[in-house]
């Protein structure tokens, strides 16, 4: 997904939940092809058809990935008519020559659905053409197969990286808690305000206390008139009365779905805020160094590119896993649980 995109359920981050959705869509349209053809010209069975190239279907999966979905893909794709016939092979990025074979063609996400040949109907918009002259199903996956992983199959950040995010961030929680949640947002994604005001954050504090703590870290879209605007105006309420009126306002914020400047001062001063200051910090534009570095670092390290860009973190082994979008509760306490177990 492009840095114009909010991820509603997570692709920038192990997202092919978008992957079988447009499978899905793609069922749909193409029945309603083979069905409106049959049923609305009669000559349909006397038309004599052109016989096609074989079609095979390479599915590369890794067993390291638990939200990669793979067999649900694999059963949708098999639904699609216009793959009747089609020969399925499995294959897992350990396999012998799989990984060199990824590398050249590119593809450095998985699961990956490589097919033989393209002028497939229906699927012809989603397949992009490989250097081996193969062809690539666009699945919206997310899972890196390369990158440096833990036994436990988590990626591994190093120690001076999660000191940089954590030094001049405002934790909520436990600062010693051997979890960290890192919340890539801003505060005019709707996404966000939907997975605040399900009470996901609240839910999660809750259950696991002493053990968790949140960071919320800046990650203004572009596409986001007020986002910036109102990064600015959380941090120089923080610079006055430090993290509780922070995430007060955030809080607020995201339940009244309302990121407008104006509205962010007056509820700023009703946190006792001094107008005056707040309204010299912002002119000077005091923290936008520091707003475009959460971004950067976001971005460069855990690949987030919309919002909420959500990272759970084992701050003792280094361990994170990316969720990207409004998860559920349960998506969450199922990452948290891994990274504490044993």
């Amino acid at each position: 997904m492009s840095h114009h995109n909010e991820h509603e359920m997570s692709g920038q981050n192990n997202n092919v939940l978008v992957g079988i959705i447009i499978l899905l869509l793609v069922i749909i349209a193409v029945l309603a092809f083979f069905v409106g053809r049959n049923m609305g010209n009669p000559w349909t069975s006397n038309t004599p058809t052109q016989e096609v190239a074989a079609l095979d279907i390479t599915i590369i999966d890794d067993a390291r990935c638990t939200t990669c979905q793979t067999d649900t893909i694999v059963d949708q794709l098999k639904l699609v008519p216009a793959l009747a016939g089609a020969t399925f092979t499995e294959k897992q990025f350990t396999d012998d020559g799989v990984s060199e074979m990824l590398k050249d063609e590119g593809i450095t996400t998985l699961p990956a659905a490589i097919f033989s040949r393209n002028g497939i109907t229906g699927l012809d918009a989603y397949l992009n053409q490989l250097p081996s002259g193969n062809y690539s199903l666009a699945l919206g996956s997310t899972f890196d197969p390369f990158a440096k992983r833990s036994e436990r199959g988590f990626l591994v950040m190093e120690k001076a990286i999660l000191d940089t995010i954590k030094s001049g961030a405002y934790v909520k929680g436990n600062t010693a808690a051997p979890i960290t949640w890192l919340e890539y947002s801003d505060l005019e994604c709707p996404y966000c305000a939907r997975l605040h005001n399900s009470g996901t954050p609240k839910e999660i504090m809750e259950k696991y206390g002493e053990s968790i703590n949140m960071i919320f870290q800046h990650f203004p879209l572009d596409f986001h008139a007020n986002a910036k605007p109102g990064a600015e105006v959380l941090e120089c309420l923080a610079a006055q009365k430090w993290g509780d009126a922070f995430y007060s306002l955030i809080e607020l914020s995201f339940s009244e779905e309302n990121s407008k400047r104006s509205f962010l001062v007056d509820e700023a001063v009703k946190l006792w805020a001094n107008k005056e200051s707040l309204e010299s910090c912002l002119a000077a534009s005091t923290y936008e160094d520091k707003i475009d570095m959460q971004q950067k670092i976001g971005a460069d390290t855990f690949g987030i590119t919309g919002t909420p860009g959500n990272v759970l973190i084992n701050n003792e082994t280094g361990e994170y896993e990316v969720l990207s979008g409004a998860y559920p509760t349960a998506s969450f306490e199922d990452v948290i649980d891994r990274l504490l177990a044993k």
